[in-house]
């Protein structure tokens, strides 16, 4: 009886000693810390660039529309020869947040109607008269900066193709304000909610598995004295 009891005992300080806090976290070892960051760091990494990819989707499909609509109100006036409204129309889109530049070609591949006081020469070494009748995108570089070109087909490409540039730095900044005003304070609540859980839940589980180990050695006990 007394070897058992003294089983018993040992065991029990063995379970307090495995138990005890090792760092700041109250109840939570230095594995579970450390596995606690790299599960934490990748979970924001993740959840930001599929964010990330979708907004910049999005913007890409903005800048679709934006340039679809702009060739069709330029196949009107293509057809019409009324160069002036075709370049009030340029104007109003080189307005529009984030533009960096707006032009319109005709179908030899001539420059019609732009935004810019002179046509650069990087946008000019990019000219082609292929007459694709595909939506196209591409990335340019205009004043040392990066930009979004889209360019699409005015009347499948008969009448020449209209082409809205997009500032790079602009789309990437967007993208980086959503993040941090919506996805990154998500992000850090849901790590603050699992870090609380863990410090909170291990006395509950010290708990659970002393009251456990003093039924084993209830049951033990009772067994003992049993033979």
């Amino acid at each position: 009886m007394s070897s058992v009891y003294d089983a018993l005992t040992k065991a029990g300080k063995k379970s307090e000693t495995s138990g005890a806090p090792t760092v700041s976290w109250p109840g939570v070892s230095f594995e579970w810390k450390i596995m606690l960051l790299v599960l934490g760091l990748l979970f924001v990494v993740i959840v930001n660039h599929l964010v990330a990819r979708v907004l910049r989707a999005q913007m890409e499909e903005s800048a679709v529309l934006m340039t679809t609509n702009l060739s069709d109100a330029a196949a009107s006036y293509i057809a019409s020869n009324d160069v002036l409204r075709l370049k009030t129309t340029v104007t109003k889109y080189a307005r529009l947040s984030r533009v960096a530049y707006v032009f319109v070609q005709d179908r030899e591949g001539k420059v019609i109607a732009n935004s810019l006081a002179g046509f650069p020469p990087e946008l000019q070494e990019a000219l082609t008269s292929d007459q694709d009748q595909q939506v196209r995108r591409r990335e340019l570089t205009l004043e040392g900066k990066s930009v979004y070109e889209t360019r699409t087909p005015i009347l499948d490409g008969q009448l020449g193709s209209a082409h809205i540039g997009i500032w790079a730095g602009a789309v990437e900044g967007d993208i980086h304000r959503a993040l941090f005003k919506f996805v990154w304070p998500i992000t850090l609540g849901f790590l603050a909610a699992v870090i609380a859980v863990m410090i909170l839940g291990q006395p509950l589980i010290r708990g659970l598995r002393r009251l456990m180990e003093s039924r084993s050695a209830s049951q033990l006990t009772a067994t003992q004295r049993l033979k």
